[in-house]
Order: C-alpha cells, then structure tokens, then sequence
C-alpha cells in the first residue's frame, strides 16, 4: 500500500513538472529595438547657480544596442524662449545603454519672463523667491516613440534665487504704508532682474521683479508688516512701473484678516 502511495506521488510530480515546462513564455511581445521615449510626461528640475546652465532631461530606449543619436525639439510660445533655452545637440545613447539625457542650454535668464515669482517666508525677515521658466521638448521622429508614447514633455524649470550683498537705496513711502521718504538696503538677485527691500517697514522683507521690457513690474501678493492688534498686513493688487532706477508700485490695497487699510503708492529708487 505504501509502496502505491509513493508511485501516486511520482505521478502528480511528473505531471505538475511536464505542465510547468509547457508554460513557455510564447506569447511574451518584445519591445521593438530602437525605439525611444521621455521619462515622463512633465519633468521638474531645478536650475541652480552652478548648473553649468544646462539642463539634463532624461530619455528612455527600448534596448541597450548600438550608439543611437535621437533629434528633440524645444518648442515654446512665450517671448526669448526658444532664444535663451536651447537643444545644442542630439540625444545621443551610447553602445550598450538604454538611458541618457536631452542636454538642454539656457543663457541671460532676464531675457525671458518667467510665468511665475513665488515668494515664501523663511526665517526672521528673510523671504525665499523662485521663478518658474516652463517650456516644452518633442521628439522630431514620432515614428520613434516607443509603446509608452511618451513622445514628449513638458520641462517645469524652477530656479531658487540667490540675493548679492545689499546696497544703499530710497523709498519714498510718504503715500504708502510708513508715510516717510527713507533709505533702505535693497540685494538683487544673481542673474536676473528681481530685487528684495531689506525690512522696509520693521518686519519682513518684499521682492518684485523687473520684466524683460525693462518697464513692467511684477510685485505678488506679500506679507510686509505685523500689525499689533490686526495680525500680517499684506500689500497686494500691486501694479508697478520703471523709469530709470525708479520703481513704483501702485498698490491696491494693505489687508488684514479683518479687511484693508486701503491702498497706497510705494516708489523705490534702486541703487
């Protein structure tokens, strides 16, 4: 009976052993050699005083064959931008690898406007800005795009700006929010047309950036001061105008939680 038993067992192995060799993977589809895509539909990177000023955007292959060169375009509709970020060469992948990376080149950054001037509270008085400079890379082959079809992506660049030493300037707040004409220290930002005021009203710093016209000014919705009884005052709905080294911001209002205090005119003179 034992011995029966032993040979029923050899018979269920040997027939789960024949199933499992049958499985062979026939019906596994192969990616196509040669093919290629992005990484990811958006990419984020960010853009640094000591990049080199290019940016790496990564690009994918379907198989590690032979040096494979891959022409990207840099598409975008905003003013300078096709100027200032460029593609200087093709994606090349090297004999062997299935990734590389678009090399993206930018120059002057205060030749183009930024969609965006963000502005954050960091310690004591200090603020951090960062500017936003999206633009878009397109495969020129799309007969090259692999099954993910990822055949293009949109670059998110953002750069974190750091500030020179601060110099000497004037603002004029008779019609703003301290009511004097005094000196205030102002830093501008390395390689770009932003600049922060120094403290102007005893509490927080504010920034604004100068457009690439050399005439508009862009000022955010800010924290400027802390009112003893209100709480943060922020200047905000401010419109603003250069001429030579004379910035004035038309604000709209100075708000509180409770309301506005109106609005006012601050008119600085850069260093």
């Amino acid at each position: 009976m034992k011995k029966n038993y032993i040979n029923y067992l050899i018979v269920i192995l040997t027939v789960l052993i024949l199933g499992s060799c049958e499985k062979d993977p026939k019906g596994t589809i192969y990616s196509t050699p040669g093919l290629v895509s992005f990484v990811a539909p958006t990419y984020y990177p960010a853009l640094s005083d000591n990049d080199g000023k290019v940016i790496n955007v990564p690009l994918n292959r379907t198989d590690k064959g032979a040096q494979l060169s891959v022409k990207v375009k840099l598409i975008s509709t905003l003013p300078n931008y096709t100027t200032v970020f460029t593609v200087p060469a093709d994606a090349s992948f090297a004999a062997g690898e299935a990734a590389t990376n678009v090399k993206v080149t930018y120059s002057d950054l205060s030749l183009v406007d930024p969609t965006s001037l963000a502005i954050s509270s960091t310690t004591g008085n200090e603020i951090a800005v960062s500017l936003a400079f999206p633009f878009k890379l397109e495969l020129n082959d799309l007969t090259l795009v692999s099954p993910s079809k990822v055949s293009s992506t949109t670059v998110n660049a953002s750069k974190l700006l750091n500030f020179g030493a601060a110099t000497a300037g004037m603002l004029n707040s008779i019609d703003g929010w301290w009511g004097e004409d005094y000196s205030v220290d102002i830093k501008k930002a390395v390689g770009t047309n932003v600049y922060q005021v120094v403290s102007p009203f005893g509490y927080r710093n504010f920034a604004f950036m100068i457009k690439s016209d050399g005439k508009t000014v862009v000022c955010p919705n800010q924290i400027v001061y802390k009112h003893s009884s209100y709480g943060d005052v922020t200047m905000g709905s401010v419109t603003g105008s250069v001429t030579g080294k004379v910035v004035t911001l038309n604000v709209g209002a100075y708000t509180v939680s409770a309301g506005s205090f109106g609005g006012g005119v601050e008119i600085i003179t850069l260093p």
